[in-house]
């Protein structure tokens, strides 16, 4: 899986809030805090993970990830369905 691929699904499975907040896809930095930035609550991340976790087919342990302080930025999340297991 790759970058551009996991990118994309992050795309897709945010269209809508991207929509209703007015955040243009251009916006979708690396260094976007997902949750701080308000574009998701903390369930909502969960929700997306999830997400990414059944199209991926690739388990992460959000602890570990969370632990970084930066656990919840756009880069990060990528990051973590891109790595091998």
């Amino acid at each position: 899986m790759d970058e551009q691929r996991v990118h994309a699904m992050v795309e897709e499975l945010l269209a809508g809030r991207l929509e209703a907040l007015g955040v243009g896809r251009n916006d979708l930095i690396d260094d976007l805090d997902l949750v701080r930035s308000g574009l998701l609550d903390s369930l909502a991340f969960v929700d997306l993970l999830a997400a990414l976790e059944q199209r991926t087919g690739r388990q992460i342990d959000l602890e570990a990830a969370l632990a970084s302080g930066r656990g919840t930025r756009l880069g990060t999340v990528v990051r973590l369905f891109i790595q091998q297991p």
